[in-house]
């Protein structure tokens, strides 16, 4: 008996485009072999990704140049106060010297009576006074709310160009005029009490101001203040002011907190060895306790923050290494 042979189909896979004619002629059909058309949908896909990122990529761009823009125009806005301010402080403490200079001639002439001498050092002692505290409150302060922290240091070089003003209004120094002399005291500790000093010899940052990865939590959390590295070494009080905490402070470990005043406070952590007691005033760079690994820490390193009216700010921005 004879095999039956028959042909055996083979199934293919197209995609068919059909053309109707509105008038007059057949029907078209198109076919598009499978592997093409996804040829075809791939290359549309990849075409439309690339137009939306290079959109995305444009507006980016733009938004840039905007920025920069802006900071250019607000930085040089306050590089022209500033130079007005200058400007201003220049010339004023100008008229103090040559006025100065008015009473010391003044008092070396044997023809002008004793009297006259006085009233006009009065009206001096006056001007002083009336210059230093206008400009005084012209300098604001973040504690008040009124000033970025950016700011803080500019704020600070003012502060001592007019202490130097007050220092050379003094004439000299058996002639000295209380007013003056009290005024200078009080701006000197004014900026002592400024947590404006590094508190610590060694300068390295370990880890800065932010948000990171808790070392020990193992999870992203702000961090309130810096960690300056290094071993065993002295802690220094940044500025003037009152120790309201010395002791032991959850993850902070061995702690100090020092109020300076005007909405200031720094924090030291981790701290080997506490030197001074709660309660306690001290003064600028002295010695309050040495580095340590207590409490929540995975080294020896000084934790150290500055807060104003209690919200915690980068203290870089307020004291340099």
């Amino acid at each position: 008996m004879k095999k039956l042979r028959g042909k055996t189909s083979i199934r293919r896979n197209y995609l068919s485009l059909m053309y109707v004619p509105h008038h007059q002629g057949g029907v078209k059909t198109i076919r598009i072999n499978h592997y093409r058309t996804t040829l075809l949908s791939t290359l549309a896909i990849l075409l439309v990704a690339l137009l939306m990122l290079t959109g995305y990529t444009l507006s980016v761009v733009k938004q840039n140049q905007a920025l920069k823009a802006q900071h250019t125009k607000e930085l040089n806005d306050i590089l022209l106060e500033k130079q007005k301010l200058e400007t201003l402080i220049a010339t004023q403490a100008k008229e103090l010297a040559e006025n100065a200079e008015i009473i010391t001639t003044m008092e070396s002439s044997k023809t002008i009576s004793q009297e006259a001498i006085d009233e006009y050092k009065s009206q001096y002692e006056e001007m002083v006074l009336a210059y230093v505290d206008n400009n005084l409150s012209e300098i604001p302060t973040i504690s008040r709310g009124d000033r970025k922290p950016a700011s803080f240091k500019e704020d600070v070089a003012e502060l001592r160009a007019l202490i130097d003003v007050v220092e050379t209004a003094k004439l000299s120094e058996e002639n000295v005029s209380a007013a003056i002399s009290d005024k200078a005291d009080e701006l000197n500790e004014y900026l002592d009490a400024l947590p404006t000093l590094w508190p610590t010899r060694g300068t390295t940052i370990d880890s800065p101001f932010g948000r990171r990865l808790h070392p020990i939590y193992k999870k992203y959390l702000t961090h309130e203040g810096i960690d300056i590295g290094y071993n065993k070494d002295p802690v220094y009080a940044a500025g003037t002011g009152k120790v309201i905490l010395a002791g032991w402070n959850g993850g902070y470990g061995n702690c100090i907190v020092i109020n300076h005043g005007n909405g200031y406070k720094t924090v030291y952590g981790h701290l080997r060895q506490i030197k001074v007691k709660g309660g306690q005033w001290v003064t600028k760079g002295e010695e309050i306790g040495i580095i340590g690994n207590t409490g929540n820490s995975t080294g020896p390193h000084l934790h150290f923050e500055v807060r104003v009216n209690d919200v915690a700010i980068d203290p870089t921005y307020f004291v340099d290494p």
